[in-house]
């Protein structure tokens, strides 16, 4: 688990899972950048740029939340209650089928925010989506003990 998500969990908040994310989707890119250098040398600076942000990129379900951060000096940040997720899809091409790794887009009220590199994409969306239905539950059975509560507060009350 990364410094980013480490530093912002909550006081009773627990990491459910962390996303394992390979190098394996950067190959083509220093491919590119390594065949076609002689072309100003913007490929193989899109490939450090990349490798860069791989490095400094993490996501992370939690009990309550899901957390995430993407890039380097550009970033970009998620930080949603696990009620506020709308959707979540994953997307791989031919070699993210072959070496198991594909794209996390998970979409919430504020936008939809793609998490590149993720092992076992489907295994971590599954995840995600479990654990919302347990929040969901914990909450109902939350607001349920509650509305007891204050339901035989009043008919004490009336007594």
């Amino acid at each position: 688990m990364g410094k980013y998500v480490e530093s912002h969990l909550n006081r009773n908040e627990t990491v459910v899972k962390a996303a394992k994310r390979t190098r394996l989707f950067l190959v083509g890119t220093w491919i590119k950048g390594v065949l076609l250098c002689w072309l100003l040398l913007i490929p193989t600076v899109k490939a450090i740029i990349n490798t860069l942000a791989y490095k400094k990129s993490e996501l992370a379900i939690t009990n309550r939340r899901v957390i995430g951060k993407i890039g380097l000096i550009n970033t970009q940040t998620l930080d949603a209650p696990l009620n506020k997720v709308q959707n979540t899809s994953t997307e791989s091409g031919f070699w993210g089928k072959v070496f198991h790794y594909g794209t996390v887009s998970i979409n919430t009220a504020a936008g939809v925010i793609h998490f590149t590199g993720i092992k076992q994409p489907e295994e971590f969306k599954t995840t995600l989506m479990n654990q919302i239905e347990e929040y969901e539950q914990s909450r109902i059975q939350e607001q349920a003990a509650q509305m007891a509560t204050a339901m035989s507060a009043a008919i004490a009350v009336n007594k």
